[in-house]
């Protein structure tokens, strides 16, 4: 499925990865942990080719994913702490806009039930600059559930999120892994970790430890 091969990323000569190896497999779920700063998000945005490495190798099912060309990442799905979306359009303008530029355009009334689930339906003809981190956090869900991927970069999934969200988010990302998706997921809580991921990756100090 992915193939990371010697990653290696420095920021004013400081090297947050280095030589950083490991694959994925079909339906596997990797989740990725270390402390603040460790290069966790930095990761998972080069891999989804936002941000530039200095060195090293990535194929996505059998694909270059840094040399090839943009429709190797069509079943790739990255989801980070922004929102990457427009704030002066609805939740449904963003995410008809974001599955249409995906060539995946679905029904509005998908869309509707998708953000009904993560409850947003009472906000969802709204410009997303009124809402929460949290609601943010449920509209990026909802673009996942309706997304065609194959795998899933995710940052955080969990943050920003009450005890309703929190459990929104467990149920997604399980339901996720019952249909055979892989997934990259960071988190920072143990429990959780070991929980969804069938490995455990540690980044420490540039290297997985």
């Amino acid at each position: 499925m992915l193939s990371v091969s010697n990653i290696s990323k420095s920021f004013d000569h400081r090297t947050v990865l280095n030589n950083i190896t490991f694959h994925v497999e079909v339906g596997e779920t990797v989740i990725l942990m270390g402390k603040n700063g460790a290069g966790k998000s930095t990761l998972l945005r080069i891999i989804a080719r936002i941000m530039a490495c200095d060195k090293g190798e990535i194929l996505f099912q059998n694909n270059d994913l840094l040399k090839g060309s943009p429709l190797v990442r069509q079943k790739l799905l990255y989801v980070g702490h922004a929102s990457a979306m427009y704030t002066i359009l609805s939740a449904i303008e963003n995410l008809q806009l974001a599955l249409t530029l995906r060539g995946t355009p679905v029904e509005i009334s998908r869309i509707q039930d998708q953000l009904n689930y993560y409850g947003l339906t009472n906000q969802s003809n709204d410009p997303i600059s009124i809402y929460s981190q949290g609601m943010l956090q449920r509209l990026k869900l909802a673009y996942a559930s309706l997304a065609s991927w194959q795998l899933l970069l995710i940052d955080e999934p969990f943050s920003g999120l009450d005890t309703e969200g929190i459990a929104l988010v467990n149920k997604s990302l399980h339901r996720w892994k019952k249909l055979g998706k892989s997934m990259m997921i960071v988190l920072h809580n143990q429990s959780r970790a070991e929980e969804l991921g069938d490995r455990i990756l540690r980044i420490k100090k540039g290297l997985i430890a």
